[in-house]
């Protein structure tokens, strides 16, 4: 008997079981607080609309039925549904908050993955469990009942097998994420980048071997695509060219109708537009330009910074071990979702958390981060809770005054942490005496 219990207690001194064990525990943990404090009105869309997906069928869904989502969640919610007739008495709230639970639990794995070939296990082990049980993934995923984590999944998926050259995995998880939520499409560029390395590193010197990979990301990005409109599209596909034209049809169609569902400047968001203009229609214009087109320019130039400092950097450095270029790589997309929330128009107060998936795999890069994704969490948690409030009273829940006050000092506290890490981005890879002697997230051996 003490033999099994000294065995036992071994066991549960590896780190890799305690660390489990804690991820298993919060999931659980999780899954209880699912019950509490859901937003009713977007809850009630997704029941509905896999209620109708499992009576209407997918052919003429949308052609019935008011929807402003991609095909891509849809699917989830038909199988959500599917459960809820077999299983009744399972919990709604519990069942269709499942998967964007499960989501933190992959990204959160993942995230160990990433970083532990680039820094310490422990280090890996402490970011992961810091997204877990970060509160701002609690209010968007456990208690809100949103899905950005599981569109967050996919891109982190993708920029993962990007970063270890699996082209055709990595284009597949693109087009998944783009198909639940066409945000996703800011990242493409990037992913691009890592499929363009051989490229770009041979001096533009073209070869087969080379340009392997971009076809590779580009066919697996369409064809996915393909398949997912498929079943949506399958009673008017008469040919090849059918197939073709009605995928991108409906791509097209749809990405409009999730775009333009809403043409306010910020729809409760602390960003800067939230600051000046919350609720403004974005065709509103100061000094002859729009809004969107402002958000739209400030955005453009930032990404065409942080794209060009990248390919500058891949370029100059001729040692593929470099352990730096992962954590480069994985704040370049971090500055790019930011940029996203805080310039662009229309942005919802929930679209950060993609970005804050992203913050974590760098909080190791320099101590001050740690502290700066401590303040962000916190404000997305505040800004989630402003939005709650809101919109359950009728916008009665917060006086006026306290808002014109509140949401441009939560703004300016994401700028400022936003201003520092985009500066360390610039300084770091504008640096002409970049090391070369640390491994690289793909080829370093433990």
């Amino acid at each position: 008997m003490n033999s099994r219990k000294d065995e036992l207690r071994g066991y549960l001194r590896d780190p890799y079981v305690r660390f489990s064990l804690i991820l298993v525990s919060g999931l659980a943990f999780r899954i209880f607080l699912s019950q509490f404090l859901t937003y009713k009105p977007d809850f009630n869309a997704w029941t509905g609309w896999g209620s109708l997906m499992s009576t209407t069928g997918f052919g003429h869904f949308y052609e019935r039925h008011w929807c402003d989502y991609m095909p891509g969640y849809l699917y989830v919610l038909w199988i959500l549904d599917n459960i809820h007739r077999v299983i009744p008495g399972l919990s709604v709230d519990i069942l269709f908050k499942l998967p964007a639970n499960l989501a933190d639990f992959g990204i959160s794995v993942l995230i160990y993955y990433s970083l532990k070939l680039i820094t310490s296990d422990k280090n890996a082990m402490i970011a992961s469990a810091a997204y877990f049980f970060n509160p701002a993934a609690l209010s968007n995923s456990t208690f809100w009942g949103q899905v950005d984590s599981f569109h967050a999944l996919p891109i982190l998926l993708s920029v993962y097998l990007g970063l270890r050259q699996r082209f055709i995995i990595s284009g597949v998880f693109a087009s998944l994420a783009f198909m639940i939520k066409p945000q996703s499409l800011v990242i493409f560029p990037l992913i691009g980048f890592l499929a363009l390395l051989p490229i770009i590193k041979s001096r533009n010197k073209l070869t087969l071997r080379s340009l392997l990979p971009p076809f590779e990301l580009v066919l697996t990005i369409a064809v996915t695509a393909v398949i997912v409109t498929l079943p949506f599209i399958w009673n008017s596909v008469y040919s090849v060219s059918d197939l073709i034209l009605g995928s991108v049809d409906l791509v097209i169609e749809r990405f409009n109708a999730s775009y333009g569902q809403y043409t306010a400047s910020s729809l409760n968001a602390f960003n800067f537009w939230g600051a000046v203009a919350m609720w403004q229609n974005d065709d509103t214009e100061f000094l002859g330009i729009s809004f969107r087109n402002i958000g739209t320019l400030i955005f453009g130039t930032v990404y065409a910074v942080i794209l060009g400092l990248l390919i500058r950097y891949a370029a100059v450095f001729r040692n593929n071990e470099l352990r730096d270029y992962g954590y480069y790589v994985f704040e370049a997309i971090m500055l790019v979702l930011f940029t996203l929330f805080l310039f662009v128009t229309r942005a919802h107060e929930r679209h950060l958390l993609p970005m804050i998936a992203f913050f974590t795999l760098i909080t190791f890069r320099a101590w001050i981060f740690w502290y700066l994704y401590a303040v962000v969490s916190a404000v997305y948690v505040l800004n989630m809770a402003y939005s709650y409030i809101q919109l359950t009273t009728e916008y009665k829940g917060v006086p006026g005054g306290y808002s014109d006050y509140f949401i441009p000092g939560m703004f300016i506290i994401y700028l400022v942490a936003y201003i520092i890490v985009l500066l360390n981005f610039i300084i770091c890879m504008s640096k002409s005496d970049i090391a070369f002697d640390t491994p690289s997230p793909r080829t370093i051996k433990r």
